[in-house]
């Protein structure tokens, strides 16, 4: 008996191997494919489009940074997501403190009623959006873009910030209370210190798909002069035809900082999305 269920306990881990290294495969040869491309010229490319470059060159990479205004775009990223992601953390802490730890009439409808909103699609209030903020001058602002995104982030950052100020002891509020401290105090000194995993877990899920947004800031931002970088990659691409290999080579530049980011702050993620679970 014992033979035929080591048999079946090895089995059942080789398929499970399978199918993680089918996922690894399928997660790294798109970028792997977008470096490759990036690094060849487009007559190379078009007769050897999935093999090793023969000739690797640097110059769509080059290109692309001085033609395609790719410096321009990442000083705007960075200028939109680095102010969106202060302000979320901001609004959703601030939020998420009085919905965990203050007594106030309607405390649970709010707290539903955020969570129904995750709900609702992003694109079902782009026009309404731009209404609004036509009529308020924010179109074709930076800041228009940032006030759309910290809106869209609240929602799960506030239910995510509820959700580990619960479980943070009472007893650290009392306390400081007792010491004659407001809720801002409590909130900075006490609070925000402790949920430091979550408040990184946070910021690096909005900084991710703030990045990577392409649809609000197409909409939002008309000029190139604040336009974003996601919308730079957009305009690589022809009316009736692509290079392949710059275009391979904007998605490159817009990709790195994710990648950078991601490596730098892969473990307080993990962290973070642990503690989080276990509270």
């Amino acid at each position: 008996m014992a033979a035929p269920r080591r048999f079946r306990l090895l089995l059942r881990r080789l398929l499970i191997f399978l199918v993680l290294v089918a996922i690894s495969v399928t997660t790294i040869y798109p970028l792997v494919f977008m470096v490759m491309s990036a690094v060849k010229g487009e007559p190379e490319f078009i007769d050897n489009p999935y093999g090793w470059p023969r000739s690797p060159t640097a110059q769509n990479v080059l290109s692309a940074w001085k033609y395609g205004k790719f410096g321009l775009y990442l000083g705007n990223s960075l200028v939109v997501v680095v102010a969106a992601v202060v302000l979320s953390w901001a609004v959703c802490g601030m939020a998420g403190y009085a919905l965990s730890h203050l007594r106030f009439r309607g405390r649970r409808v709010m707290f539903f009623a955020i969570l129904g909103s995750m709900m609702i699609a992003p694109q079902v209030i782009i026009i309404p959006l731009h209404s609004m903020l036509t009529q308020i001058g924010l179109i074709n602002m930076r800041t228009g873009l940032v006030l759309v995104y910290v809106t869209l982030a609240t929602p799960f950052g506030t239910y995510l910030m509820t959700s580990y100020f619960r479980g943070i002891p009472r007893e650290l509020v009392e306390a400081a209370e007792v010491d004659g401290a407001s809720h801002l105090q409590v909130l900075w000194h006490v609070m925000l210190p402790v949920a430091r995993p979550a408040l990184i877990t946070l910021g690096i899920f909005n900084f991710l798909w703030m990045w990577n947004e392409l649809l609000f800031s197409l909409l939002i931002l008309k000029d190139d002069s604040v336009r974003t970088l996601m919308v730079g990659v957009a305009n690589l691409r022809g009316q009736y035809t692509t290079n392949i290999p710059y275009l391979s080579a904007g998605l490159f530049l817009a990709a790195l900082p994710v990648l950078i980011v991601f490596l730098i702050f892969q473990t307080q993620l993990t962290k973070g999305m642990t503690m989080g679970a276990v509270k």
